[in-house]
């Protein structure tokens, strides 16, 4: 049984001078903003409740163990002014605080009120928030009543809006907050409804709130809006529905977007062609290349420069400070304008027989690739429009992981041939027919069955039709041949297809290069698609990858810049976490939620390859 006898606590008036936070306070630290909000709230409304603190032996004045916020409040207010004319007076010499020298006490007092506090829920501060301004006081009037801030205040005015189905929806938690503020962007109170009805019976994510309310606009983060500008859009009659909750909007009218963006960067392109001297130009409309563009067109190098010593010098310091410490602006520049100049430069010449390629990419920055001229033994540059070109090479990925990816792509072919039994058939026929050994061939004839199976398996979808086959004779049966046979053919044409299509698909060989036209073919015709039986992930792909490789995916797939925090923080894991996240972005909506990424970017990670399989994603 406890025993403890509590003494009796007092009120007493201790200057603010003598009080400070003690260790045995849960709520240590507090940000500025909150700080801020919390003096102002002091200020307009006064002290409303006392602080409690122990007079601490070990220590002198007076350690205040609940009430950290409002002490820091006060100390701020002591500090700064209250800068407002209906601030209420307090004097600093005598804060009411309930002390007691106990230290038992203490310790229950400190977690008894981190215990029992508990914030508003968002929807009781939505109403209380809206009825306050309904009588006429301003977000800066009603942020110092409440201790919040500003910028607080005026997110959850912003959700008042909504109709009362979607508060009492989010104060009974059917709804999440997150879903709520998705619904502000209902163009109607008939259409919330009608979303908020449908969400809650889907159990809807914000997500999907917002694609079933804007399903056929654009985000203003899409590389298109970030390189036409919001301006320009609206100038030429589109209109935009704003999100009070995400630092984007959505463009209405995509087909406007489009028709825009295509007429500015074929603009900008040639005026790029004209200043820099070059025959030609073209433009992808897409954010990657590919070898089309360029057909029977060799890159053009620059003219090497060697830099005086001096610039040299003066280059390497730049580049460790930038590593060490960080540029700033004039430092940057110059770092970008004699990096500019080591690179070299184009001949007369070749600029007036070659060109480059302009394009947007994933970040709505007008890029260019190339130069390029005309091969000696070969035909001119295509000059028909669109498409792209083959960025500079990278170092090619170690044999293991390549053959790991041979496999992927193996597996979809074959997976893909199941349902094509006929096409599987005149195949065969077809090989037969001309006599090939199985090494040049479609088919490996000999029933061999080829590695589908890559050594980390995880996240790679194999047909059961495709894991039970077995091209090994059956022994130790007591029928008689030709009574197994007759019992074969007895389950009819059907059943001989599919054990022809099946064991034969399995010995699909993966066709080499002077064969990929084919394979193109056969991909085209059965639908093959390699996400259909693989996703990402870190233990199979992303782990064998090169560091530097994982950071340029990672800019890749979220489009964030690279001075975003999360793309910050994503630099500084180690190799295998970032795999991981990376692996994230492919398995779990949420993460991609997380990182406020759009619908295009959500579906061209659903879709996207690696460079070594792209040509089967054309």
């Amino acid at each position: 049984m406890n025993t403890h006898v509590t003494p009796a606590a007092e009120t007493r008036l201790i200057p603010l001078a003598d009080l400070y936070l003690h260790d045995i306070n849960p709520r240590q630290n507090g940000s500025v903003e909150d700080t801020a909000a919390m003096a102002a709230s002091i200020a307009v409304n006064g002290l409303l409740q006392n602080l409690t603190g122990y007079a601490d032996p070990s220590r002198g004045g007076i350690g205040i163990v609940a009430g950290g916020r409002r002490l820091r409040g006060l100390q701020h207010l002591a500090e700064n002014g209250s800068g407002t004319i209906d601030a209420q007076p307090i004097d600093f010499t005598a804060i009411p605080v309930r002390v007691t020298d106990d230290a038992f006490v203490a310790r229950a007092w400190a977690g008894t009120e981190s215990a029992t506090q508990k914030p508003l829920h968002p929807a009781d501060e939505i109403r209380a928030y809206a009825a306050m301004a309904d009588q006429g006081n301003s977000p800066e009037m009603i942020a110092r009543a409440f201790a919040q801030s500003v910028a607080h205040v005026r997110r959850r005015l912003a959700l008042a809006d909504l109709i009362p189905e979607a508060l009492s929806a989010l104060r009974e938690g059917h709804i999440s907050l997150d879903v709520a503020k998705a619904l502000t962007l209902a163009p109607s109170h008939a259409e919330q409804l009608a979303t908020l009805t449908t969400a809650r019976a889907g159990n809807w994510t914000a997500e999907r709130v917002r694609r079933q309310l804007t399903p056929d606009s654009v985000a203003s983060t899409d590389r298109r809006a970030i390189f036409v500008e919001l301006e320009a859009y609206r100038a030429a009659g589109g209109t935009v529905i704003d999100d009070l909750f995400a630092e984007c909007c959505y463009l209405t009218d995509a087909d406007l977007l489009h028709q825009l963006f295509v007429a500015t960067l074929d603009e900008r392109a040639e005026v790029l062609r004209a200043e820099q001297g070059w025959a030609w130009v073209k433009v992808s409309y897409d954010p990657w290349s590919d070898h089309s563009l360029t057909s029977g067109c060799e890159r053009i190098q620059r003219t090497a420069v060697e830099l005086p010593t001096g610039d040299q010098n003066r280059l390497a310091e730049l580049e460790d400070i930038q590593f060490s410490e960080g540029l700033d602006a004039a430092e940057r520049a110059e770092l970008e304008a004699l990096r500019a100049r080591a690179k070299g430069d184009y001949s007369d010449e070749d600029r007036e027989a070659g060109g480059i390629v302009v394009l947007v990419d994933r970040h709505g920055t007008l890029s260019i690739e190339g130069a390029y001229r005309q091969q000696a033994k070969t035909r001119a540059c295509d000059t028909a429009e669109g498409g792209s070109i083959t960025p500079a090479a990278e170092k090619p990925l170690p044999q293991a992981p390549l053959d790991e990816l041979h496999r992927i792509e193996l597996l979809a072919l074959q997976t893909a041939l199941l349902d094509k039994p006929e096409l599987v058939l005149d195949l065969l026929a077809w090989q037969i027919e001309r006599r090939a050994p199985a090494w040049c061939s479609p088919f490996a004839v000999q029933l061999s069955d080829q590695q589908i199976t890559p050594e980390a398996a995880q996240h790679v979808t194999i047909d059961a039709r495709l894991a039970e086959t077995s091209n090994a004779t059956e022994f130790g049966k007591t029928d008689k041949p030709v009574d197994q046979f007759t019992a074969f053919q007895a389950k009819g044409k059907k059943h001989r297809n599919q054990v022809l299509t099946r064991h034969f698909v399995r010995t699909l060989n993966r066709m080499t290069s002077d064969q990929a036209p084919l394979a193109d073919h056969l991909a085209e015709l059965t639908g093959a698609a390699i996400r259909k039986v693989w996703t990402p992930c870190a233990p199979g792909y992303f782990k064998r990858l090169p560091a530097g490789r994982l950071d340029g995916l990672w800019q890749e797939l979220t489009a964030l810049p690279a001075e975003a925090e999360e793309t910050v923080a994503f630099a500084k894991l180690k190799k295998s976490e970032k795999a991981d996240e990376l692996a994230r972005l492919f398995q779990d909506a949420s993460a991609r939620e997380a990182l406020g990424l759009s619908r295009d970017q959500a579906t061209a990670i659903d879709a996207w390859l690696p460079a070594e399989l792209q040509r089967d994603a054309k």
